[in-house]
């Protein structure tokens, strides 16, 4: 079962569910935030990772969409060096997380895969819209609905 949670940095520190945010980021072109990606209680990817959420959601709107190309892709963050990578392995993908030295790894089912990120995605692009109505995702939401 994949799980997807995305989180905005609060001016604490702290990390809000994306849902629960009512005030905007304090710099829409860099939005400090985190996803929790976890596989069968595995944690991929969380607040530990915390990165430029929305960009970090774009790179794996673009991961989607290579996967369904070509069965392999990967991207890394947009400030660290921590490297995400899909790839099909018949009907399963193998989800890798490197983090430095240590590696996170775990299968999920295509179908899950692809639409619990289809469907997360969709939702936070959404709500990033009404938080930094400035920033535009269409190219991202069109990505995962393809």
């Amino acid at each position: 079962m994949v799980e997807i949670e995305s989180f905005l940095k609060g001016v604490d520190g702290r990390f809000i569910r994306v849902e629960a945010c009512r005030a905007s980021p304090p710099d829409i072109d860099y939005i400090e935030g985190a996803i929790r990606l976890s596989v069968d209680g595995v944690e991929m990817i969380g607040t530990t990772e915390w990165d430029y959420v929305d960009q970090l959601w774009c790179y794996i709107a673009e991961m989607v969409e290579k996967l369904k190309r070509s069965g392999y892709a990967e991207t890394y963050f947009p400030d660290q060096p921590i490297m995400l990578s899909f790839r099909s392995v018949g009907h399963r993908v193998l989800l890798v997380a490197k983090i430095g030295e240590e590696v996170r790894a775990a299968y999920a089912t295509y179908t899950d895969l692809v639409d619990v990120v289809n469907s997360a995605g969709v939702a936070f692009f959404d709500r990033m819209s009404e938080l930094a109505p400035g920033n535009s995702y269409t190219e991202a939401r069109k990505q995962l609905s393809a």
